[in-house]
Parts: C-alpha cells; structure tokens; sequence
C-alpha cells in the first residue's frame, strides 16, 4: 500500500498533471523558467525546473529559482491537500536568496497566492516590500526582549 510502487504513489502520478498545470499558472508572468513534478524510472520523485525547453534538476537553481519554485509548490500542494487549511499564511524572511531585481517578481507571486487566503504575513526586515503591505507590525529588540511598536 505504502512505498515506491503503492497506492499513494499511483494517486500521485494521476494528479500530476493537475499539480503542473497549477504551477505553471502561478509562475507564469513572474518568471522565465517552469517548474514540474514528475515521477522517474525509479519511481522517485522528482522535480524540473525547464528553462528554454531545457530540463533540469531543481536542485541546481538559482536562489529566486528555487524561492519562487518553493513557494509555488507549497501553494498547489496546500491547494491540492484535503487537510483543512488556515485562512492565513505566513512568510517567514524568504528573501535570503532572492537578488533584489527579482523582488517586483516575489511580489507578482505573492499576490496570486494571497488570492487563496484572507491574509498573508510577510515577516522581513527589508524596507523594499514594507510598502506591498496594508498592515504593518513593527517588532523591536532591545536588552534580548522583543516588544511590538
């Protein structure tokens, strides 16, 4: 039932295609590249990143490559799960690996995604995204304890 060849395995090959068409819809007009899901000769899953036509190992992206993917997979897979989902989701300092050119990019994500949710928490110590915001939180730290300004 379990394992490389069980049942969870064949339902996960029939919803493939539903996964990779909902990411494509989500990376498209945010970025160059396309990111798959797919399942190998192995039975191992994999996931592509295809730029230009070319297939290639998601593991070997870019930091915005693999931020983007990241954060497109989690959506479609919150999407596609039957576990009860939050109304809110949080976005914990995702900008690490993410050069500043690419942040107009993270917004257009971002917002295809806030449209599955009644809020998102970005959490960034960045001034270029505090104006994405409605609502802002100012946490400050001083002596090791936090307070909220």
């Amino acid at each position: 039932m379990v394992g490389k060849n069980g049942i969870s395995k064949m339902v996960f090959r029939k919803t493939l295609p539903i996964i990779n068409a909902r990411l494509s819809q989500l990376l498209n007009d945010v970025c160059d590249f396309d990111v798959e899901v797919g399942i190998d000769a192995k039975n191992d899953v994999m996931f592509y990143l295809i730029k230009d036509g070319v297939y290639s190992d998601l593991y070997g992206a870019s930091g915005f490559e693999l931020t983007a993917s990241a954060l497109a997979l989690r959506s479609v897979l919150a999407e596609m799960s039957t576990i009860p989902r939050c109304s809110i989701v949080t976005l914990d300092e995702i900008w690490g690996r993410v050069a500043k050119n690419n942040y107009d990019n993270m917004r257009s994500l971002i917002e295809k995604i806030a449209r599955n949710y009644d809020s998102v928490i970005l959490i960034s110590h960045l001034d270029e995204i505090k104006d994405w915001c409605q609502n802002h939180i100012v946490i400050r730290k001083e002596n090791n304890v936090s307070t909220l300004c």
